[in-house]
């Protein structure tokens, strides 16, 4: 198709395609790694999304209210960057030939804050669908609480690239249906169909009517036959945005087009031969001279994007010199990408007789900090009641009221952390629960959060075999250890309300992501836990008072369990130090001297916890050393448990003594 520049210059859109192509090729080849199908079958989506839909300024790539572009199918990384150099963003022809080399611009897979116009690190299919959902709750969200009256600030809407494999995760049938049942309008899939995967046809794996599964949930849906024919496609997406719907544009494409493997799986994740770059590049009309791109190409498409975005910075930044002080304020929390919340006062009331549920004093504490700041959004995959993290004083987010702040997420654990990150990436600061055995159902999704380093606040309650009666499906044992070893997020397990505070406090005062687990039982409010010994990690909770024989260390419901363990043998003339250790990860970044003071070297180390001993070797000389618990409990009551376990006192306690010897 010809486009017009001006009103007179035309625009050869055929060949702006040919050279992103070209491009992308180029890098795959470079690399010796990527891949080609994508780039040849779906380039004429990136263009026409480019240069005629997105919302967006190459250079202010942060301005607040663009248009989200999320390339789920991250394969597609060398077609997205290629999209974006020709585009005007940031990106030289060195960083496209650095493209998969260690420390470049260009990663195998989109990192978000590594690439400028990349909005989310996507790789793992399924979960950048989940994303742009979270994206499109967040613009609902947030057009909620500014758009007043005429006053249209924000109104960006979220456009994902999606591939058989996206669709074929079970994470998408999670996401979307939740997209769907909120009708998030403002949400566009557009369905990359080729109908190959990578280890061949889908018809042997995936053979539903994708259409009606869509028209199912809720959506628009729409269909573009050929995906080389523009006009085809720049209607579908126009109707896509006039729909009060979310909507879904199956495009029909050919994998690895104009090579002589098209329509193979052969052409979807290995580099091109020298010999079949060259004769693609001549049924592409390109020179075959690696990264050579066409000037005008280039000019041409830049032209399509400034003549229709060319403005939009100025006119954001008018809209915002209209906002009162307090909306300025609030808005310039979204903007700023720092998330961190100075917290200085906490309402929370303590029980009349000292013995209150973690996860009761959690939801206090929550509902406290809540009030006070606007984008704290919340949700619960259907344990709400449970793991008490509901806003009482807020209203449900619906698509009835976009301006509440507790999301029904439904059991939907791994679409739920990963509609969070999108939530994240978009400036708010979600929560999110579930019970600690259901974190392995979300983990992928968590592990993005912390590579992505998203300050998502991640609630796990039910947190050890003391669940008790519902037996070992729902008894933790290995998750924490499992959180523990996920770089880049902080897990915390406080013992009683002191520590519930300072871990709280410590969480929001940090732009990063973390993990706060919590048991079920009541527990009595400590002497000696304090506030601010959470933030170190580790504090002393009980000091020896004439000779240390040894240290015991504890988390969670099991610190009370130590303590009187420790007062227990100190009748009997042995003298202990109590360590509270609510969060292995800020430990470790003390100084080794901090280190040594609480715990000397050459003094016996003790662990109770409930849980897999592999998170305390470090800390011990061996592992009986450790009363922690490496297999799976049993239905019956706490009690019952902790005897056939042996975290009685009485058990933990003789132990001590015979080792003491």
């Amino acid at each position: 198709m010809i486009a017009v520049k001006g009103n007179t210059t035309p625009i050869n859109e055929g060949k702006i395609i040919e050279n992103i192509r070209a491009l992308g090729i180029d890098m795959i080849d470079e690399a010796q790694s990527g891949h080609p199908g994508i780039v040849l079958g779906a380039a004429p989506i990136l263009y026409a999304l480019y240069a005629h839909h997105l919302r967006i300024d190459p250079k202010n790539p942060q301005y607040f209210n663009r248009d989200r572009f999320v390339m789920s199918a991250g394969h597609g990384s060398a077609l997205l960057y290629a999209t974006l150099a020709m585009a005007g963003f940031d990106l030289e022809i060195e960083d496209l030939k650095a493209f998969r080399k260690l420390g470049s611009r260009t990663p195998g897979h989109p990192e978000v804050h590594v690439t400028p116009g990349v909005e989310a690190s996507t790789g793992p299919l399924g979960q950048g669908v989940a994303n742009a959902v979270g994206m499109a709750i967040a613009s609902k969200y947030q057009q909620a609480v500014f758009n007043k009256g005429k006053n249209n600030l924000i109104d960006y809407n979220v456009y994902c690239l999606v591939g058989d494999g996206d669709l074929m995760e079970g994470i998408n049938y999670e996401a979307l249906s939740l997209a769907g049942t909120l009708n998030l309008d403002n949400l566009i899939l557009i369905y990359d169909s080729n109908q190959i995967c990578l280890d061949g046809k889908t018809e042997k794996t995936f053979k539903e009517n994708v259409q009606d599964r869509m028209a199912s949930f809720g959506f628009a849906t729409f269909d573009v036959s050929n995906s080389e024919d523009i006009a085809s496609l720049d209607k579908a997406i126009e109707d896509a945005k006039e729909a009060k719907q979310p909507a879904f544009i199956e495009v029909h494409t050919t994998i690895g087009k104009f090579s002589s493997l098209e329509g193979t799986n052969k052409v979807h994740g290995n580099p091109l031969s020298k010999e079949e770059i060259t004769s693609l590049k001549e049924k592409l009309h390109v020179r075959d001279i690696p990264f050579t791109i066409s000037s005008e190409a280039i000019e041409d498409f830049q032209y399509q994007i400034t003549n229709r975005c060319g403005n939009l910075v100025d006119e954001w930044e008018k809209k915002k010199n209209t906002l009162s002080e307090e909306a300025k304020e609030e808005l310039a929390f979204l903007e700023n990408p720092d998330k961190s919340i100075k917290l200085s006062k906490f309402d929370y009331a303590p029980p009349t007789d000292g013995i209150e549920s973690l996860r009761d004093t959690s939801s206090k504490v929550l509902s406290s900090i809540c009030e006070k700041y606007t984008f704290i959004l919340n949700g619960s995959a259907d344990l709400f009641a449970s793991c008490k993290n509901y806003f009482k004083e807020k209203e449900d987010f619906s698509r009835n009221n976009y301006l509440g702040r507790n999301i029904w997420f439904g059991v939907r654990e791994h679409a739920m952390a990963a509609i969070a990150n999108g939530l994240a990436l978009c400036g708010i600061r979600p929560i999110v629960s579930t019970y600690l055995a259901f974190s392995d159902y979300l983990k992928p999704a968590l592990r993005m959060t912390a590579l992505m380093d998203l300050p998502v606040i991640y609630i796990f309650t039910h947190d050890s075999i003391s669940v008790g009666k519902d037996g070992p499906t729902h008894q933790a044992v290995e998750q924490l250890v499992s959180l523990r070893a996920t770089p880049n997020i902080d897990v915390y397990r406080p013992g009683d309300a002191n520590e519930i505070i300072g871990s709280y406090k410590a969480i929001f005062e940090s732009n990063h992501p973390a993990c706060m687990v919590l048991g079920r039982n009541s527990v009595p409010v400590l002497e000696g836990t304090t506030t601010a010994g959470v933030e170190k990690g580790a504090y002393i909770v009980k000091a020896e008072e004439r000779q240390l024989d040894g240290i015991i260390i504890a988390t969670g419901e099991e610190l009370s369990l130590a303590l009187n363990v420790i007062e227990s043998l100190f009748r009997k003339g042995y003298d202990f130090r109590l360590v509270s250790f609510p969060c292995i990860e800020k430990y470790l970044t003390l100084k080794e001297e901090e280190q040594e003071e609480l715990l000397p070297v050459g003094v016996k180390k003790f662990v109770i916890e409930k849980s897999s001993s592999y998170s305390w070797h470090q800390f011990v000389y061996d592992q009986k050393y450790l009363f922690t618990i490496d297999q799976f409990g049993a239905s019956g009551s706490p009690s019952d448990l902790d005897l056939k376990y042996q975290f009685t006192q009485d058990i933990i306690e003789e132990k001590i003594e015979k080792l003491l010897h």
